[in-house]
């Protein structure tokens, strides 16, 4: 089924200025609604396809950093782009050595890797030097048009031009000589591709021209809503053989034509383009190309005067606007509008119902390629269609190209096209003397030459009144002091204009390294008082009767044994006591007595071992359990003293940890005589945090309470 041309403008592009870009090239089979592909990088989907309708060839531009990506082609249907239903293709080409080329795929999708390195805006043309229409200035590949080839005495050129319509595939074309196919063309894939082809053919021959399309309409284009096609076969004296253009066919041949004499005069002059001389028109070079093109502004009162240049430079690529108007204010309905310039698509362009009567799109053209204009139309919008209009302007406002839709046969819906070409403003610049500042009151938005600006005073108009100015006092917001205006208060300002909050006057000592600094002083009345840093608590043993600031060196009067040699020495004494001094028995061996009495002798190893165990055991009278330690000493160590049914608490002095032989309840007093530890159940007390000195532990053990003394280290 054929498609209509809207499909060209179904993914609007404008000229680019990015790092690199890629033309999409996509020939589909017969079922293009079912093809669609996206281009990722880094997983992220940069470019869409425009949406396709079927067997014909949509070519889009795409501006994209240089970098790598995916170009993923699907098809919904799952049958690929080939085979059965149309040989389709599609390939990814830039004129900076990206060419990726693919005949079709066969599944639901394909993906394939290419990378972009930097590469200019694509400037088409014929890049080979000996084409009759060489550019020297492109970049990209366009069409080339060669001087005839030399024929032998006897022979003379014909000339086969074929110009394909929105279907080229489907057209084919050959020529016979005496019945002998001398020259042919098919597997076209280009919209509106002109190319020559030049055929040396015997003087007197009888020549058949013949071209086919194996759809069977012809070169008519336009009838399925496309682009005529034309096919001409003259020779070089300007003899027509064969010309067609639009019509349908099958097949369609020329009358047979024998071959005239023919000394064609072929145009002397020019034929590089970069050259003063240039003459487009010249098909041999006969060397008069002698003044190299240097491109500049050539006008002597332009501000960009270039007196080395030749040939008045124009801006390649310039901003335009595109106007579409509806003169009924109620929309298109089915009438759609599309801009082309040679490989970029802009548009479609439609007005709905609620748009108005106009609106404006800004493009990008160049200056030296030609502008097309299509109109769409289809359904029942023939009864509007001359509503919709469009103008093209120029960077001047000048407009350039305007029309309105001629759509007017039911029976047929075909573009018409408005062809022109768009000229960009001067590369001269034209010295215009004003004010270049815009933000300057007397700015002059032409002027390009500065002759002195003049300012408004910040917060104020050109006329000098206030921007904002709230209360209309004339003191413009932004100025407004706000302040006491009361001249006793403490905070007075004689620069306020505006009244605000007053404090009264509060003396104090404002120096916050005193120590009677206040916080709510703003007046200083010199009496402020030094910090003077020491204890303060009048019970303690270092109190300062002159400190007013506690420095926490507070020490608690602690009275005790302030001896090292006796076994209750406790460090943290600061008023000794000599009396309540213990020191090491020297005996208590044999009998009874007072503790550590003459009589009683312990051995130096059973001594430490049973102070170790129980350094009180002597200390109200040698009793029972004593004695059995004394007993059991020499012969037995401490692990055998634990497990036998001994209360046993060690070491003594302790360090970290303290040890009881059994579980039990327990309390621990200080010095102070405070309970610091009531524990239940344990065997263990950790005794890392305790202060040095000396406590008392009373232990519940076999249903009476046993007193233990602990020297802390």
């Amino acid at each position: 089924m054929k498609n209509f041309l809207l499909a060209l403008f179904l993914l609007p592009l404008t000229v680019f200025s990015q790092a690199s870009w890629v033309k999409v090239s996509v020939f589909t089979d017969q079922y293009g609604g079912e093809t669609s592909w996206e281009i990722y990088q880094g997983g992220e989907a940069v470019a869409f396809s425009p949406s396709y309708t079927g067997s014909l060839l949509q070519e889009v531009v795409i501006p994209l950093d240089s970098g790598e990506y995916n170009f993923t082609i699907y098809d919904t249907f799952g049958d690929g782009i080939c085979c059965d239903f149309g040989e389709g293709w599609y390939s990814l080409t830039n004129s900076c050595g990206l060419e990726v080329f693919d005949y079709g795929f066969d599944g639901p999708s394909t993906t394939t890797f290419f990378e972009l390195t930097p590469c200019e805006q694509p400037v088409y043309g014929c890049l080979q030097p000996n084409a009759l229409n060489y550019n020297p200035w492109a970049n990209a590949p366009g069409n080339c048009v060669f001087p005839p080839v030399p024929c032998e005495d006897g022979y003379t050129n014909i000339i086969s031009l074929i110009t394909p319509d929105s279907y080229p595939s489907e057209t084919s074309w050959d020529i016979t000589a005496n019945g002998e196919v001398v020259a042919s063309g098919a597997g076209y894939s280009t919209i509106g591709l002109t190319e020559p082809t030049y055929t040396c053919v015997a003087i007197g021959d009888t020549l058949v021209a013949n071209v086919y399309d194996s759809y069977g309409d012809g070169l008519c284009g336009t009838c399925w809503g496309g682009v005529d096609g034309v096919f001409n076969v003259t020779t070089l004296c300007g003899s027509d053989i064969l010309y067609v253009g639009g019509v349908e066919f099958d097949t369609l041949s020329s009358e047979p034509y024998i071959v005239p004499p023919c000394t064609p005069v072929l145009l002397q002059g020019c034929t590089d383009a970069s050259f003063v001389e240039y003459n487009s028109d010249a098909m041999v070079d006969d060397g008069s190309c002698e003044t190299s093109v240097v491109l500049g502004c050539t006008q002597e009162d332009a501000l960009n005067y270039d007196p080395l240049s030749n040939v008045m430079e124009t801006y390649p690529a310039c901003g335009y606007n595109l106007v579409i108007t509806d003169g009924g204010a109620d929309g298109w309905f089915g009438s759609w509008l599309g801009l082309t310039q040679g490989d970029n698509i802009y548009g479609p362009y439609h007005m709905g119902p609620n748009d108005g009567s106009e609106e404006i799109f800004e493009i990008t053209l160049n200056s030296n390629e030609e502008v097309d204009v299509y109109f769409f139309t289809e359904g029942n919008a023939a009864t509007t269609a001359a509503q919709c209009g469009f103008r093209l302007e120029g960077p001047n406002g000048i407009v350039l190209q305007s029309g309105t839709n001629p759509w007017t046969d039911p029976l047929k819906k075909f573009p018409y096209v408005y062809s022109g070409l768009p000229t960009c403003s001067s590369y001269c610049i034209t010295p215009v003397l004003g004010c270049i500042d815009n933000e300057a009151c007397n700015y002059e938005e032409l002027a390009n030459v500065d002759q002195g600006c003049v300012y408004s005073i910040e917060y104020y108009n050109c006329d000098n009144s206030c921007i904002n100015d709230t209360d209309g006092d004339g003191v413009c917001d932004e100025n407004e002091i706000l302040g006491c205006v009361d001249p006793t208060a403490f905070n007075y300002n004689n620069l306020a204009t505006e009244a605000g909050d007053c404090e009264p006057f509060i003396f104090g000592c404002m120096d916050p390294t005193q120590y009677n600094y206040d916080p709510e002083a703003n007046t200083e009345n010199g009496g402020c008082i030094p910090y003077v840093y020491g204890c303060t608590d009048s019970n303690a043993f270092n109190y300062d009767s002159l400190a007013n600031s506690d420095n926490g060196s507070c020490v608690e009067v602690l009275e005790g044994c302030a001896d090292p040699e006796a076994y209750n020495y406790d460090t943290a004494v600061n008023i000794p006591d000599p009396e309540v001094c213990l020191y090491e028995a020297v005996g208590c061996v044999t009998g009874l007595g007072e503790p550590y009495g003459d009589g009683y002798w312990l051995n130096d190893m059973c001594f430490a071992w049973v102070i170790q165990v129980d350094p009180y055991c002597c200390e109200d009278e040698w009793d029972a359990v004593c004695q059995e330690t004394f007993d059991y000493c020499s012969s037995t160590g401490v692990e055998n003293m634990i497990s036998e049914n001994h209360l046993i608490v060690y070491p003594n002095p302790v360090g970290d940890v303290l040890m009881i032989s059994k579980n039990v309840d327990l309390e621990v007093f200080d010095s102070m005589g405070r309970v610091i530890v009531p524990k239940v159940n344990v065997s263990v007390l950790e005794t890392s945090l305790w202060a040095p000195g000396m406590y008392v532990i009373c232990i519940a053990y076999n249903n009476r309470v046993v007193t233990k003394r602990i020297i802390k280290q």
